[in-house]
């Protein structure tokens, strides 16, 4: 990590003008270039190396910086990316409103956000650090910085997942329609955060998940994954039927891309080259309130899966036509 970190600080003092329209790297592009460097960590050492860059839009509170040309008015300038390149980026002012890579123009406010074009291709919003901490955000398990490169992990490991289950998110968005709630990675939670009984069974669930994830042996780890796989199944047979019966292939889809994103962060947050936290601490940074469902229980499925096959799932899950962690966890634990 040290010698990535100098190596991206020569490129910074060293970014190239490419016209008279071009300019160095902007201020508020400051913490940016670390954000790649952790994400071509966790890809070189977990998950592979990512076939695609997505187009990247990122802002503050005055102005974008993007890969893709926003406005005939843009200046250029070079700055590394992911995947150890050099990118050629663009920037100006946005008033207030962004236009974001789909050509939707949407209020500024705090986002971070992987979704596809209609032609499919990824891309990627965020807001750079400067504009998080002007928002009072705050980890007292992390501290700003290490939390918000967690957070640019987590949203930035779906860009990954957009040819896979993101296309069939799509596909199920066109055949159904879903107003109220909207489709959304919360929309379990947002059906059912008011019924009371489903919300303590997903509670008990869920603790199975975590009890099988710091407990030492790896039989009874397998054996509470099962049981609280076991109450997953309960749960989506009772509550999901009738209109909301597309919501059983919703729930392992959401709970595979969020718990995905959560291991992204917690993966580079713990490791000593990384974040250099403990696990526990890592864990603890990454769950925070605790409130978003597909987020809490996916993290912790994603614990389990790693300590029984580390080497195996990432191509199984990053694949075009993925595998759920439901199954993924059901074939390493044998689960009938």
């Amino acid at each position: 990590m040290l010698m990535r970190n100098l190596a991206i600080s020569f490129l910074l003092v060293f970014c190239s003008t490419l016209s008279a329209t071009s300019q160095s790297i902007p201020p508020g592009m400051n913490g940016v270039p670390a954000w790649f460097s952790a994400w071509d960590f966790v890809c070189g050492t977990k998950f592979g190396t990512s076939p695609t860059t997505p187009v990247i839009f990122l802002y503050d509170d005055s102005a974008y910086y993007s890969t893709a040309p926003v406005a005939a008015t843009d200046k250029r300038f070079n700055c590394p990316g992911p995947g150890g390149k050099t990118l050629e980026w663009y920037t100006g002012t946005h008033g207030g409103t962004l236009r974001i890579p789909d050509g939707q123009s949407v209020p500024l406010g705090l986002m971070s956000f992987a979704a596809a074009d209609p032609a499919g291709h990824p891309f990627f919003v965020m807001a750079v650090p400067g504009f998080w901490e002007k928002a009072g955000v705050q980890s007292k398990e992390l501290g700003l910085d290490k939390l918000v490169t967690a957070v640019f992990l987590h949203e930035f490991a779906h860009t990954r997942q957009q040819r896979g289950m993101g296309a069939t998110v799509t596909a199920i968005e066109q055949k159904h329609p879903f107003k109220d709630p909207p489709l959304s990675d919360d929309i379990v939670q947002h059906t059912f955060s008011k019924d009371s009984a489903y919300a303590e069974s997903w509670r008990k669930e869920t603790g199975l998940f975590y009890q099988a994830a710091f407990h030492a042996d790896k039989q009874a780890k397998k054996k509470l994954t099962c049981e609280a796989l076991r109450m997953l199944h309960e749960r989506q047979a009772r509550y999901f039927t009738g209109d909301k019966q597309i919501l059983r292939e919703l729930d392992d889809i959401f709970l595979t891309m969020e718990g995905l994103g959560q291991f992204s962060g917690l993966y580079w947050l713990q490791h000593p080259s990384g974040g250099g936290f403990t696990y526990d601490n890592a864990v603890e940074g990454m769950r925070r309130k605790r409130n978003q469902w597909s987020q809490e229980e996916g993290l912790a499925m994603f614990l389990v899966l790693d300590q029984l096959e580390a080497k195996k799932w990432p191509r199984r899950v990053l694949s075009d036509e993925p595998e759920t962690i439901v199954e993924l966890l059901h074939s390493a634990c044998g689960c009938p």
